[in-house]
């Protein structure tokens, strides 16, 4: 029998369809695939962390840790306010910064920097204005507000103690992130903060340079966290499109980077930015940041440290050249010790370089103190 027009319409139609249900659910299947491999990591990556978040679970460990503030009731409440790192997003010649807006405590002006208030360019007449670079603990991780990092402090003790003597205004910008080395800072003194008119910059670093020290990294030609972040999403991509792998470039040594190759690193940098202030005559103050892993404090914190001694070492080293550096519009300030005789570690820290609010105070008030007689000219 002779097959009828439907009929053979129907024989070509229907493998075509049954194709194209194929090829549609295998796109859809390719598709959640990919999604599902980048959706875990986007979403840890994307979001801001709290000192909440750090430490869910751990009741004992939130109540030890309240003893580092000031309010300790208040900050309890608030834990899951309280910022410790913000998300970032890829930054020119830095590689990544904090994102701009509001995560928890913490806002995050358009020019990336800790802060409501936004750089005004030409800066306003009468006006002494500060940048504080640096990694996690000048971004003040843990502060339960922008007015409570050590940036919010000083700006508040020049303001009350030094405006009415000046007729000044003081700003104070915190302009740092997590996990930035001495080389972030110096990228962004050159190439950003320097097109600003600051009258200092104020460099409180010295612990992430030692901390990448400890894992291989030459800290003048390395990847922060975030930055191996964006590299693995760029990877993925480059798999799943059949492109060739991208290698890695930065090498990574086997061992920690004798603390005297370190220190020299630092040191390079603190003088390629001191060249880039120097045609302005800007002030830069480089602050050698208090760690536990160099107190002389003792309590239980203590018993946990690691890599104390390579610490130590690479914090000698420091501390050795910055204070030989001399320079016009320069000064060094040794902050280590600052802590050594208030009692317990579990009053101050919050880990082995992070504070509560009475940590962030403590380590203003001594920076004011050290910077007042530049500031008040």
């Amino acid at each position: 029998m002779k097959p009828t027009k439907k009929q053979l319409i129907l024989t070509i139609m229907v493998p075509s369809i049954i194709v194209s249900i194929l090829l549609g659910i295998g796109f859809i299947a390719g598709r959640y695939t990919v999604v599902k491999t980048f959706q875990k990591e986007i979403q840890g990556n994307s979001k801001a962390y709290t000192l909440g978040s750090l430490l869910k679970n751990k009741k004992e460990k939130v109540k030890e840790i309240a003893r580092a503030y000031h309010e300790s009731d208040k900050m309890l409440k608030n834990i899951d306010n309280i910022s410790w790192a913000v998300p970032n997003i890829p930054s020119p010649f830095v590689g990544t910064a904090p994102m701009p807006g509001q995560h928890g405590s913490a806002h995050i002006n358009s020019m990336q920097f800790r802060s409501e208030k936004e750089v005004a360019v030409p800066k306003p007449v009468n006006t002494y204005r500060i940048f504080i670079t640096g990694g996690s603990t000048a971004y003040s991780s843990g502060a339960p507000s922008d007015s409570r990092t050590i940036g919010g402090y000083l700006n508040e003790m020049l303001s009350r103690q030094l405006s009415p003597l000046t007729k000044q205004k003081y700003e104070v910008f915190t302009v740092a992130n997590p996990a930035w080395a001495s080389t972030h800072e110096r990228i962004i003194i050159e190439n950003r903060l320097s097109e600003l008119e600051p009258d200092m910059i104020i460099s409180f670093s010295g612990f992430n340079d030692a901390y990448w020290g400890r894992l291989g990294r030459n800290i003048l030609w390395f990847s922060s966290h975030a930055d191996e972040y964006f590299l693995r999403l760029t990877r993925e991509v480059y798999r799943y499109t059949n492109q060739p792998n991208i290698p890695d470039i930065t090498g990574i040594e086997p061992a920690e980077v004798p603390p005297f190759v370190v220190a020299n690193r630092l040191t390079k940098n603190v003088k390629l930015s001191l060249s880039a202030l120097s045609e302005k005559e800007t002030d830069y103050v480089f602050v050698l940041q208090p760690t536990l892993f160099v107190t002389k404090l003792t309590g239980k914190k203590q018993g946990s440290l690691n890599y104390s001694d390579y610490f130590k070492k690479c914090y000698a080293q420091f501390d050795i050249a910055l204070k030989n550096l001399q320079r016009d519009h320069y000064r060094y300030i040794n902050l280590t010790n600052i802590f050594d005789g208030l009692g317990n570690p579990e009053d101050i820290y919050i880990d082995s370089c992070h504070f509560g609010d009475k940590g962030y105070e403590i380590i203003a008030k001594n920076i004011f103190l050290q910077i007042k007689d530049k500031v008040a000219r």
